[in-house]
Order: structure tokens, then C-alpha cells, then sequence
């Protein structure tokens, strides 16, 4: 039996190239239906949406000017207010879906009232080094708030929130660039929201050269200290454990770290 429930996703775009019709093929080919709020944030190079979209649930919004991720998504979720949908699934221009990827994801939130937000295991991708990595994250909301004080327990791409949730929340953070889903998720931590990750592969995410872990991450990883630092529990030795990790990525060049996780992978 299907689960029930409208389905929201948010996918913002910008100059998307050849990979954006990869990932609408993997909404297309989902179980369950769902609507797409496609944002295009200011693109000079845009793709032709409706011949892309056509035969799908889809809505395009095309800002006037680039915001940046977090004014994009943002753009989108209060668009997405406007309707009547019970959940909120995120996606990344790029990205593939496992086909049972929103139908597991709503019957999770269905089956345990007590959680609002849901990622999933996830398969990162490195396209120009060839490395393949599997994210799974903590399967319960104790172990979730326990990785806080490292980095965020969610994989942003593959999440999916209640829009009760959506309510409460109603826009991403906006003080911490490259860190809006580490930001979205100490709001929900702070405000006594319960996260999870369901423990089966939905997700494949594909890191590209300018991707935010790439291009963008020292701003993140600055984004990611200021959050721990205001978040900090002074009495926690996690709290310092944490930014002492963080501070030691900041300062360790990308190359090594790709190099131990290409090893850890084998």
C-alpha cells in the first residue's frame, strides 16, 4: 500500500548544463508522485524549463538575480507555503534519486511520529578524482544531536522535512554562508526537533569541481566554526572537540583529505 502524503521538492538551479536532465529523470522515475519547485536563481545560461519539465507536477521560478544558494532555496520554500503538501523533499541539480527514494522517506515519517526531518545514506561521487564514498549517517535522533558538535548529521541533498516543520521554521538561516542545512538543523535541535537518517541507500550525490565542498569550502568551514562556537554547551567536551576538528580542516589543504578517503574506501 502507497503511502499518502503531497510531496513538495525543492530544487534550485543555476547556469545548469547537461546533468540537470539526469536528475529529473530520477524524479520522473519515482514511486510516488510529487511536485517540483524548480528555482532558477538568476541564471545567465538558462535551460529551456518547460521543455525539460513537460509531463511533469512542476513549477519554475526564475528570480531576477542571482541570491545564492541560501536566497534560492529560501525563494522556494515560500512558495511552497503557499500550498497544501505534508512533506518537503530537497534535491540537488546533479544528483540521481533512487526511484523509491520519496516513497521510503514518507513512510518513515509516517511510521515514527515523533521525527520532523529525515536524510537518508548517501553515495558521494568525486567526478574528477574517480573516488566513491558512502555516507550513512546515525539512525537515531540521540546519536544525531551527539554528531552535532562535528559537522551536520543530515545530508542537506537527501533531506525531507514535515511541513509542519516548514511552519515553524519558514526560511532557511541566512548568517552562515555554505552552512544553511548545519544552520536549519541546530534550529532544530535548539527548538526540540527530532532527526533521524533512514538506514538504506537513497541518494547519489555528485561532487563537481565548483561544488560547495569544493570551490566554497573554507567559507563553509568558517560558516560551520561560528555555528558551533553560538551553539557551543561550554560544560560538553564534544563542543570543543568539534571546533577543534573543524579548525584543523580549515587549515589541512583538500588534497590530503581526498587522498585518506580514497584510502579508507580502498
Amino acid at each position: 500500500m502507497m503511502p499518502s502524503g503531497k510531496i513538495a521538492i525543492l530544487m534550485p538551479v543555476y547556469n545548469p548544463g547537461p546533468e540537470l536532465v539526469d536528475t529529473l529523470t530520477s524524479i520522473r522515475t519515482q514511486t510516488v508522485p510529487a511536485t517540483l519547485f524548480l528555482v532558477d536563481d538568476g541564471s545567465a545560461h538558462k535551460g529551456d524549463y518547460a521543455a525539460l519539465t513537460n509531463g511533469m507536477n512542476a513549477r519554475v521560478i526564475e528570480l531576477p538575480k542571482n541570491l545564492g544558494i541560501t536566497g534560492a532555496l529560501n525563494a522556494g520554500l515560500l512558495e511552497i507555503l503557499k500550498g497544501d503538501f505534508d512533506f518537503v523533499a530537497r534535491v540537488d541539480n546533479g544528483d540521481i534519486n533512487m526511484p523509491e527514494r520519496f516513497e521510503t522517506q514518507v513512510r518513515y515519517l509516517q511510521d515514527r511520529p515523533e521525527l520532523a526531518l529525515i536524510s537518508a545514506h548517501v553515495r558521494y561521487e568525486y567526478v574528477l578524482t574517480g573516488l566513491k564514498v558512502d555516507w550513512q549517517g546515525p539512525e537515531d535522533s540521540k546519536a544525531c544531536e551527539r554528531l552535532m558538535r562535528y559537522n551536520a548529521p543530515l545530508t542537506h541533498a537527501a533531506i525531507m522535512f514535515r511541513i509542519s516543520f516548514l511552519r515553524a521554521l519558514k526560511v532557511y538561516p541566512t548568517h552562515y554562508p555554505a552552512a544553511e542545512d548545519y544552520a536549519m538543523e541546530f534550529w532544530a535541535v535548539n527548538n526540540g526537533y527530532k532527526m533521524a537518517n533512514v538506514p538504506q541507500m537513497l541518494y547519489r550525490t555528485i561532487e563537481m569541481s565548483a561544488s560547495i565542498s569544493g570551490g566554497s569550502r573554507q567559507r563553509q568551514l568558517k560558516s560551520r566554526l561560528r555555528l558551533q562556537r553560538d551553539n557551543a554547551d561550554w560544560l560538553n567536551p564534544h563542543s570543543y572537540l568539534g571546533m577543534a576538528r573543524t579548525l584543523g580542516l580549515l587549515v589541512l589543504p583538500v588534497t590530503p583529505l581526498r587522498k585518506l578517503k580514497r584510502m579508507i574506501s580502498g
